[in-house]
């Protein structure tokens, strides 16, 4: 039994509870480690099971077709022998090594196992619809967007069991949550991605610097006629990713200040996942545009942490990280003076911002535009 690859499903389980990403009371909990045993006639469905299509390279699984992975996808598939696999729907299959794992622990550690059935329940659940997808599809290769869950590397484990692979392609900015995970390869942004991610404890061979397939979109389809600037700030929320309402509020109040004294055109861009319930000042515009067109648009970008600023960045616009100290972390790339930590420094950080003429675009280190990401990343599937 592979108990590196477990432990470390484990250990990201644990991180996910804590930090409150995976929220289980008591009943939940014990329903997990019912579910876990009621799941177990899957195996049955593992023997006897019939493949139905036929032999695929490459499966690029991706959660939803938003931006802006439409222009990913788009430019994935140009790879051979690749197809696409949108929000699938397939059936749940357990495979037979979890089943052996778990009773192997059950007799090394009972203990142990049989305090953490919650864990093999939720394991199991998400392990035998990814299996599912394999068996179904006859999957030896599959390339998942942005997914860093408690289960990676317990699935990449099976994935390898069976002579397969599982790669991890990066998108968002990595949180807390990002941690412990093993993927056969994981495809990353830069350097300081990589230092983040293995400081976390992720196994530190995964890792291959790419750059990010949407920021060479970005830089090389700047669209003519739309470079006119609307707004002098863009505040791009994150909903229900970032704090709470009363920070995001606050943060609506101190633009509402800004913009009074001193005549200024905000707009508001609500997160395309995420959605918190706000009061927007009727002043401010609500957008509707691409990223792209509202980054165009606009002046100055203020987020928390996002991947907005790496975009803003690349399209030469001025950008501000509103934060807590100790998410600074997450927001490292940014020179010091386009982040702010305090709220009481946050009006004045603004200003200082749009006041200043001259900005420095220099990002190559972090998002390797002139890379041929793609190249690299069909090199390593191969």
């Amino acid at each position: 039994m592979n108990n590196k690859d477990l432990m470390r499903s484990y250990k990201q389980y644990k991180k996910h509870l804590k930090i409150g990403h995976l929220k289980l009371s008591f009943s939940k909990k014990f329903f997990l480690g019912v579910i876990f045993f009621i799941l177990i006639p899957l195996v049955i469905v593992n023997i006897f099971f019939k493949i139905k299509y036929n032999k695929i390279l490459y499966i690029f699984s991706f959660a939803n077709n938003k931006e802006p992975m439409i222009s990913i996808i788009s430019e994935l598939t140009k790879i051979n022998d690749t197809k696409i696999i949108l929000d699938p729907k397939g059936i749940y299959i357990l495979p037979r090594i979890l089943l052996i794992d778990f009773f192997t622990l059950l007799i090394s550690k009972p203990l142990w196992t049989l305090s953490n059935l919650d864990f093999f329940g939720a394991l199991s659940l998400k392990i035998s619809k990814y299996y599912g997808y394999k068996k179904k599809y006859n999957i030896s290769k599959l390339l998942l967007f942005q997914e860093y869950s408690f289960y990676s590397s317990y699935l990449t484990y099976i994935f390898e069991s069976e002579n397969g692979k599982l790669y991890n392609m990066m998108h968002g900015i990595p949180g807390p949550e990002s941690s412990f995970f093993r993927f056969s390869k994981c495809f990353v942004w830069g350097d300081y991605f990589k230092s983040y991610y293995i400081s976390k404890q992720a196994e530190s061979k995964q890792f291959i610097i790419t750059g990010s397939i949407f920021h060479q979109l970005l830089s090389s389809h700047k669209r003519i006629g739309i470079e006119v600037i609307d707004y002098d700030i863009l505040y791009a929320l994150q909903g229900d990713s970032y704090g709470n309402k009363n920070y995001t509020q606050y943060t609506l109040t101190i633009l509402e200040r800004l913009s009074n004294k001193n005549n200024l055109k905000i707009a508001v861009k609500p997160h395309p996942i995420y959605h918190t319930n706000i009061e927007i000042p009727k002043s401010f515009d609500i957008l509707t545009l691409t990223l792209e067109e509202s980054l165009l648009k606009s002046k100055l970008i203020l987020s928390h942490y996002s991947t907005i600023f790496l975009d803003a960045k690349v399209l030469n616009r001025k950008v501000l990280a509103f934060l807590d100290k100790e998410q600074e972390e997450l927001v490292r790339y940014l020179d010091k003076e386009e982040i702010c930590f305090y709220k009481n420094d946050l009006y004045i950080h603004l200003e200082k911002i749009l006041r200043k003429k001259i900005f420095d675009n220099s990002l190559d280190d972090i998002i390797n535009l002139n890379s041929d990401i793609l190249k690299v990343v069909e090199d390593e599937i191969h």
